[in-house]
């Protein structure tokens, strides 16, 4: 699997061959005599080292560095990283605790204000329903142990008298802020919301920070 990247993917203008190759022989460089290893045996132990470096992708590295650091104010966990992509990191690949599907809902499209208690509901193409709710920063996020939805995936959230379907399925994975970033661009339809109406009265009373039903 790894193996099929290591020819073309790039890393800051280097190529990946070069550039795991220069981390195996770093580590080599870095060995005691005694640990050296027989010449017929030291190509074959850098092929190695190579493969195994090249199974960290560069590309997801990149997008996990560009996220930038934490807030000082708000502990790593439920309610860190509001409208960032969260399976970046919460993924077998990204290191963290893997999640299935996770995002942020925000009360009107200027993303400041998030909306708690807001019900998620899911719906894969295997018919497999599934309802999980925002935490009091918006976020809601479901582990592999709770839903493993098959793509594509419909999504609803209803809060109060309020209900917004989704108009397309959601077919790669279940990262919301892949296409929902916190501000609409070429790349993004902007944050999920409740309410257009930017000056609206706040549609849902505040949950727990845990994510359950109000």
């Amino acid at each position: 699997m790894c193996l099929t990247n290591l020819r073309r993917t790039k890393y800051l203008g280097v190529s990946e061959n070069d550039f795991q190759l220069h981390k195996a022989m770093s580590v080599l460089a870095k060995l005691k005599p005694s640990s050296v290893i027989p010449r017929r045996s030291s190509s074959r132990f850098v092929l190695v080292l190579a493969l195994a470096a090249g199974c960290q992708d560069p590309l997801r590295s990149e997008q996990i560095a560009a996220l930038g650091p934490e807030e000082a104010s708000i502990p790593i966990g439920p309610l860190h990283r509001t409208g960032q992509p969260c399976l970046l990191c919460h993924s077998e690949e990204g290191g963290s605790t893997p999640l299935t599907v996770a995002g942020t809902i925000y009360q009107t499209p200027s993303a400041r204000s998030p909306a708690a208690g807001v019900a998620v509901a899911l719906r894969d193409s295997a018919r497999r329903s599934y309802v999980t709710y925002s935490n009091c920063a918006g976020n809601f996020y479901v582990s592999p142990a709770e839903f493993q939805p098959v793509m594509p995936l419909w999504v609803t959230i209803r809060a109060a008298e309020l209900q917004v379907v989704m108009e397309s399925p959601m077919n790669k994975d279940g990262d919301c802020a892949t296409c929902h970033a916190r501000s609409v661009s070429s790349q993004s339809a902007g944050p999920v919301f409740l309410s257009a109406i930017a000056d609206s009265a706040d549609p849902v009373n505040p949950a727990s920070c845990k994510g359950t039903q109000p």
